[in-house]
Parts: structure tokens; C-alpha cells; sequence
């Protein structure tokens, strides 16, 4: 995925701050049906927010891991509560 500018981030972090967190990372971590449920959300919605339930350092790992399995970009987030961003096939 082609990285998106400072100006593309800052209105994907200004949409997100209306949504609520469409999935939940939990003690499990990250599983196979969670990855699912990202894909599916990416797919309908472009942009989706996360919540986590683990300590910073792990929560950094998580991130991480989502954007890889997933093809998407985190554009930013507070506290815990992070949004990630997939471009659609019709925008490639």
C-alpha cells in the first residue's frame, strides 16, 4: 500500500474521531477471526477504528501486525483507540 501524505492522514484522523471502535482487540491478541472482521470492515467502510485492551508496548506489536495481515495503514489514534485506513480496489 502506497503511503498517504501528512495532509491525507490528518482528514482520515478528523473522520475517525466520530467513529466508534468497530473492533475490539482483546487478551487473545490478534486471531484469525479478528482478521476477518477487520478485512470485512476495511472492505465496507475504508476507514475503522480499533480499541485495545493491552499495555502500550503490546498495544505497538497489535498495531503492527494488523497493518500487515490486513494491507492497511494506521493513520493515528488516542489512548487506546487507534484507526486504520485501506484503500478500495476501485481507488487503486
Amino acid at each position: 500500500m502506497s503511503e498517504l501524505t501528512s495532509k491525507e492522514k490528518a482528514a482520515l484522523r478528523k473522520a475517525a474521531q466520530r467513529l466508534k471502535p468497530a473492533i475490539v482487540v482483546g487478551k487473545k491478541g490478534i486471531t484469525r477471526p479478528l482478521i476477518d472482521e477487520m478485512d470485512k470492515a476495511l472492505k465496507s467502510d475504508k476507514l475503522v477504528k480499533v480499541a485495545f485492551k493491552a499495555d502500550r508496548d503490546g498495544m505497538a506489536a497489535f498495531v503492527e501486525e494488523l497493518e500487515a495481515k490486513t494491507h492497511s495503514q494506521c493513520v493515528g489514534g488516542v489512548g487506546k483507540r487507534r484507526s486504520f485506513y485501506k484503500k478500495s480496489d476501485e481507488d487503486r
